[in-house]
């Protein structure tokens, strides 16, 4: 059969259309030889994308706000502003107390000689300066009033003389007194030992008649029972 029949020429086709090398050999051969933009600056579908993403950022909107917020802008010239200094003005102490002028005095002036000597009466400095000197020199005249005084208060306040022990103070007592014999009744009649005194003396020992009834048959049966009669 020749190459250039029909039959082979159809199948020489459909294998060609089959292929996927053929099918792609157009576009391959395309691949390099694209001619676009460079950048994405270049590309006005891009760029609008771009614009549009920021319209719509809600921290790119408010950043003008945010960098101004905290920036208060006043007028000094305003009136409130230019009140507001005038009254600090006035309330300030420093400008309260300015003083106004300086002036000097001489020394030997009466003025300044009377408010010295009225100064020096007035301080209490000096009234003490006298007192300093002496200060700590402790001295007291023996058997002066004060003295004498200081030292019977001692003697009234002192705790070793108030509680002097009993057997310093002579005391005697008659015997056959009303109250002492009293106390000796009343200490008799409490005494638990006198109390049970007869009773401890008794308790030791038993008092049997030896004629009752009980006492007899007991030693009858004692008898009876006994194997020494």
């Amino acid at each position: 059969m020749r190459l250039d029949a029909i039959p082979i020429k159809v199948a020489k086709a459909s294998r060609d259309i089959a292929s996927d090398y053929k099918y792609k050999q157009a576009f391959e051969k395309q691949k390099g030889h694209y001619v676009g933009y460079r950048n994405m600056h270049d590309d006005p579908r891009l760029v609008h994308a771009f614009q549009v993403s920021k319209m719509q950022n809600d921290r790119l909107y408010r950043h003008g706000f945010e960098k101004s917020k905290t920036k208060y802008h006043v007028s000094p010239e305003m009136l409130s502003v230019v009140q507001a200094k005038r009254c600090q003005s006035q309330l300030s102490d420093i400008e309260y107390r300015r003083i106004p002028h300086q002036w000097a005095c001489l020394a030997d002036m009466n003025d300044v000689m009377q408010a010295r000597h009225a100064y020096n009466l007035q301080s209490d400095h000096i009234y003490k300066e006298d007192l300093d000197w002496i200060r700590g020199m402790g001295w007291i005249p023996v058997g002066s009033l004060d003295s004498e005084k200081c030292k019977r208060a001692a003697e009234i306040l002192s705790e070793k003389q108030y509680r002097q022990p009993p057997e310093m103070f002579k005391f005697t007592s008659l015997p056959d007194a009303p109250d002492f014999l009293q106390a000796k009744q009343n200490a008799q009649n409490t005494s638990n030992w006198l109390y049970k005194e007869a009773w401890d003396k008794e308790k030791r020992t038993i008092h049997v008649m030896p004629d009752t009834l009980e006492i007899k048959l007991a030693k009858q049966n004692a008898q009876q029972i006994s194997d020494v009669s």
